[in-house]
């Protein structure tokens, strides 16, 4: 990013849709994208402004933002993947992608355990010998769903085959998305859950009516390509 300066200004915050789009724009083939990195949010929950991000960032091999000791899922060079908390002083010369969460949440396939503070949750997994990666999120904050502890949500990732995940940026961040082939383009990017991206909390006192999905600009995004 034009600008960049470590703990200020690491990136561009984005909605997951928008990065989505923006990635197939630059002729990424994205088929699902998802939020990541915790960051820090000091203007309005759809601003694009220039964001610090809590953790360690890579990508296409350049460091973004430097590790603080948080988990972090690492694509190597050489394609593997791993889950790990790197210190400050760590080498990133083979790391050709990375993205950070709060905690881990799972750990040789047992859920850690957490308070009982329920929200909306997005985590990563990833299974034993690491050829399989896992995204979720779980809506919270609204009729349909309270949202999950991340003691929850490990245990989600574990019944699903995970063996480590972490616990990503969730609450208001919390969104997946999609490209959805079977429709025309100008639609095709479709929300796979529904983001409370401005904050507010359903309760009981709440007029249905005016509750409906918004999505917030995130310090950082996570996606998949395929390509046949």
């Amino acid at each position: 990013m034009e600008g960049w300066e470590n703990g200020a200004s690491e990136t561009r915050r984005q909605t997951v849709r928008d990065f989505l789009l923006e990635m197939r724009a630059k002729a990424v083939p994205l088929v699902v994208a998802i939020n990541a990195d915790a960051f820090s949010l000091k203007t309005a929950f759809d601003r694009e402004d220039p964001c610090d991000l809590s953790g360690l960032a890579v990508a296409a091999g350049t460091p973004v933002s430097l590790p603080s000791g948080s988990p972090s899922l690492v694509i190597r060079n050489d394609g593997s993947l791993r889950m790990e908390a790197l210190a400050a002083d760590a080498k990133l010369d083979d790391i050709e992608l990375a993205v950070s969460g709060f905690a881990f949440c799972l750990q040789g396939g047992k859920a850690l355990p957490s308070g009982p503070d329920l929200h909306p949750r997005t985590g990563f997994g990833l299974s034993e010998k690491g050829d399989y990666l896992f995204l979720m999120t779980i809506d919270g904050r609204q009729p349909a769903s309270a949202g999950a502890t991340t003691e929850e949500l490990g245990s989600l990732l574990s019944r699903v085959g995970a063996e480590v995940a972490i616990n990503m940026d969730g609450g208001g961040s919390t969104t997946l998305a999609w490209w959805n082939p079977q429709v025309a383009a100008a639609d095709a990017c479709e929300l796979l859950n529904r983001p409370v991206g401005n904050g507010r909390s359903w309760s009981p006192q709440s007029d249905p009516a005016t509750f409906r999905i918004s999505e917030r600009t995130n310090g950082n995004n996570f996606g998949i390509s395929w390509q046949e």
